[in-house]
Formats: C-alpha cells, sequence, structure tokens
C-alpha cells in the first residue's frame, strides 16, 4: 500500500445506520409516543406531625492513651519521659551491681586483677534518668 492510500482509508467503518451529522434535538424518535403537555407538579402535602421517639442518653466515651514503652540499654537511648513527657535522650549513669561485685570476687580469687570489673562500665548497672527534668526512668542491667 502507499502512503496515501493509508491516510484516505478510515480507521473504523461507518455502520449502516450512521450518518455523519447528529440527530436533531427536536425530531421524536419513530414508534415512541410523546407527551402532549409537560407534566405538572401537584401542590405540596402539609407535612404529617412526627412523633420523636425519647432517646435514652449515651455513656461517656473515654480515650485511654497508650504508655509508651521505653527501652532501655547501656548507651543513652531516645525516650519519652513520663514525667514532663519531654522526648529527648536519657542521661545515664553507670553504678556498681551485685554482678559486678561478684565478677571482683572471682577475679580476686584466681588472680590479683580485682579492681578490672570496677574500670568498665560494661560490668555496671546503667541508670536513666530524663535530661530534661531529672526524674528517674529505668535501670538497665547487663
Amino acid at each position: 500500500m502507499n502512503k496515501g492510500e493509508m491516510e484516505s482509508k478510515p480507521v473504523y467503518p461507518a455502520l449502516n445506520n450512521q450518518s455523519d451529522s447528529p440527530p436533531e434535538y427536536d425530531s421524536t424518535m419513530p414508534g415512541v409516543p410523546m407527551p402532549a403537555s409537560a407534566p405538572t407538579l401537584a401542590p405540596a402535602a402539609a407535612p404529617a406531625q412526627l412523633a420523636f421517639a425519647s432517646v435514652a442518653p449515651q455513656p461517656p466515651v473515654y480515650v485511654v492513651q497508650p504508655q509508651v514503652m521505653n527501652h532501655f540499654g547501656s548507651k543513652p537511648s531516645m525516650v519519652v519521659c513520663p514525667s514532663c513527657n519531654a522526648r529527648n535522650f536519657s542521661k545515664v549513669t553507670y553504678k556498681s551491681s551485685t554482678k559486678t561485685h561478684l565478677i571482683a570476687l572471682v577475679l580476686c580469687l584466681t588472680s590479683c586483677c580485682c579492681c578490672i570489673p570496677y574500670c568498665f562500665d560494661s560490668c555496671k548497672s546503667a541508670e536513666h534518668v530524663c535530661s530534661s527534668c531529672g526524674s528517674y526512668l529505668g535501670t538497665y542491667n547487663n
């Protein structure tokens, strides 16, 4: 096919009953009777008396907000303080615990290095406090 032949043919052939122009708006469809005059609306009736049912009072709705669980570790962590509701990093202080003293005792009995557990924070408990208001948040025990 030539390029000119392709451009002259329509993509979709016209149906037998279709014409190029749309039908007239005033014309009626064959076989469908049209009413002689436009329908009229009847006047609205007076509104009937509505009976209102008594409604029982509803109980109050309480919204319970879940507590934010703070997960502590040996390092400062992002927490929400329950006292001041501030969201910031906790301040950590390391304190010797029973585990620290037991490790020191075992080292004292086996060798002469009993002070080593007191030098490392990993052998101590981490106490977390709020950096804004200073309230106690929790302790992480190794």
